[in-house]
């Protein structure tokens, strides 16, 4: 069990975001249109149309949506995607402490209130989920100040810089035309830093258990 722990599970954050892409690019193609730039709009727009549009019971044009069910499934995947790696994000550092206990507690309870968001409370879910998750980064940044991989804190930066924007502007709806495309750009950045995460996660794994040996 403890092998499966540390040498397959960290594989899982990954697994789950292409399960997650590969369910929902599916799911889109179900969606009958229309988006709030373009409400008559024909399909799902890359450009026009955010995540969750996928999974509203009726469009923003009007009609009812086709692809709500198997998007919705798909976020499920992307929510306990998400929580798996929130509980492994602390493990890229060498100390476990009260900072990393309250990244990893956090970070899971922020996404599993995430997972609201098919729901009608969707834009309550936006706001919990941005207070949240910025509570979760607290303690992490205060560890990752002392971490020495300069690119690995640049990409957890960035990250963090790019969703705290997308959220500015829901919230705000002062640039909302552009939310769509920055919300896709924001989650292929975020992507890459769950896989770095789990790489330095597998590879810590490895160098412990070679020691042990």
């Amino acid at each position: 069990m403890k092998k499966f722990k540390t040498q397959y599970l960290p594989y899982f954050p990954m697994f789950g975001l292409v399960l997650y892409v590969v369910l929902f690019t599916y799911a889109s193609n179900y969606y009958p249109g229309g988006s709030t730039n373009h409400p008559e709009a024909k399909g799902y727009s890359f450009f026009n149309n955010l995540l969750c549009d996928a999974m509203d019971p009726i469009t923003k044009g009007g009609m009812q949506n086709n692809a709500r069910s198997l998007a919705t499934v798909a976020h499920y995947i992307l929510s306990l995607t998400m929580i798996c790696f929130f509980y492994y994000l602390p493990q890229v550092f060498s100390v476990k402490n009260l900072n990393t206990k309250l990244t990893a507690y956090f970070g899971m309870a922020t996404m599993t209130v995430f997972v609201l968001m098919s729901t009608k409370f969707h834009d309550v879910t936006v706001l919990l989920t941005g207070i949240f998750g910025t509570i979760a980064m607290i303690p992490f940044f205060i560890e990752l100040y002392r971490f020495k991989n300069k690119a690995y804190k640049g990409i957890v930066y960035f990250a963090f810089a790019l969703s705290i924007v997308c959220f500015l502007i829901f919230e705000t709806k002062i640039g909302i035309y552009y939310l769509p495309i920055l919300q896709k750009f924001t989650f292929g950045v975020d992507a890459i830093w769950v896989a770095w995460t789990c790489i330095l996660v597998l590879k810590k794994n490895k160098n412990t258990l070679d020691l042990a040996h």
